[in-house]
């Protein structure tokens, strides 16, 4: 996908029984017998948020494209969840010295670090991975698919809305033990401190917008303010369980079986974290949208029916349909065994749904079996 042109990402295909999504292209999952009806393609986006957010044991980012603010680091301050683009060993020593210029000619190497860096093999690939992010952000975005993308609103959203926005207040947002230190020396001095601290972003920003740029027309962004353009792109981080009930439809049960109010409960008890992993098995996703209107297809909960009357004592887990946004729900006969079973099924299938039976020769050819 890093080699594919932008009009490539641009398409929007949508497939009859598809349940309405937009996509760029078919996804084919090797070694796991699913049909792309639109949960795989959401499962790319979801899978790639994770891990270019996933943390190592030494609390680094895995991969080295995002990396977690100080503030996620050290639990303080606002915006603990924050990521911000990754900072490299060598970007100190490219930086110039705000001992040997003025604070005119520093300004203007902040506003124009992108030609003033020192371009090594290390910052050309990532700044290239960064370009990637920002054409999988841009797709998705394109395709009505919020992605969980938890960067800075004032260093990162803001700004690609080309609006105004207040040094010090982005540094607090990122770092607020930087903030609280230079809030103590002169204004200059502060200033200076904060520019050259936050231009390494400024820097790495425009390449995240140009791989935007890729699937969106970024000259409109400009039409929102960062708070709206980070909701369109990245939905509402907290799973609002009012909002998906307004959108549910039953089949098989009734708003007023003891099973479904068990289900509700349940997923009210969940925490956010928990919530985001339910809603990736139903819908390959983990952000809702904003507002009913936003959603493609109703959230659909089928009665298991294959489960007998001999099984009262053996129920099976919870299994879900991500292409169609359903979750199949056996009759559980307790709220407890209801919330083991779900958690369970939520924490460890990570496969998808198995429309076919795959074999030990599709799993030994790999992507190549796909020419």
């Amino acid at each position: 996908m890093r080699g594919w042109s932008g009009a490539t990402l641009r398409r929007g295909f949508v497939a009859k029984g598809h349940g309405g999504q937009k996509r760029a292209f078919k996804v084919k999952l090797v070694g796991e017998g699913v049909n792309d009806y639109s949960g795989p393609y959401r499962e790319v986006f979801t899978d790639a948020m994770l891990e270019v957010t996933n943390i190592d044991p030494s609390g680094h980012s895995a991969i080295g494209v995002l990396e977690p603010t100080a503030n996620n680091e050290a639990e303080v301050g606002d915006g603990r969840d924050l990521f911000m683009f990754a900072q490299h060993s060598e970007s100190s020593s490219d930086e110039r010295g705000v001992d040997t210029v003025s604070r005119e000619e520093q300004e203007m190497l902040n506003i124009f670090s992108s030609l003033t860096h020192k371009n090594t093999e290390f910052s050309r690939e990532l700044e290239e991975a960064i370009v990637f992010l920002g054409k999988l952000a841009g797709t998705a975005c394109r395709h009505g698919i919020p992605v969980d993308l938890p960067l800075p609103l004032g260093i990162v959203w803001k700004c690609l809305s080309e609006e105004s926005i207040n040094s010090m207040d982005s540094l607090k947002e990122i770092d607020i033990l930087a903030f609280r230190r230079l809030k103590e020396e002169d204004e200059s001095t502060a200033s200076s401190s904060v520019d050259a601290i936050l231009s390494t972003q400024r820097r790495l920003l425009n390449s995240f917008a140009e791989g935007i740029g890729s699937a969106l027309p970024v000259e409109l962004l400009s039409l929102f303010t960062g708070e709206q353009l980070r909701d369109i792109m990245c939905g509402n981080p907290d799973i609002d369980v009012e909002l998906l009930r307004r959108v549910v439809e039953y089949e098989g049960y009734n708003e007023e079986d003891e099973v479904i109010s068990y289900f509700w409960q349940v997923l009210r008890e969940m925490t956010t974290s928990e919530r985001k992993l339910f809603l990736q098995f139903v819908w390959a996703r983990n952000r809702l949208p904003l507002k009913e209107n936003d959603f493609d297809a109703p959230f659909r909960i089928l009665k298991d029916t294959k489960v007998s009357k001999s099984d009262v004592n053996d129920y099976p887990l919870p299994s879900a349909s991500t292409c169609f946004f359903s979750l199949v729900l056996p009759e559980y006969p307790e709220k407890e065994m209801l919330k083991q079973k779900l958690l369970f099924a939520i924490e460890n299938v990570t496969t998808m749904e198995s429309d076919y039976v795959t074999n030990d020769v599709e799993v030994s050819e790999g992507w190549r079996g796909l020419t």
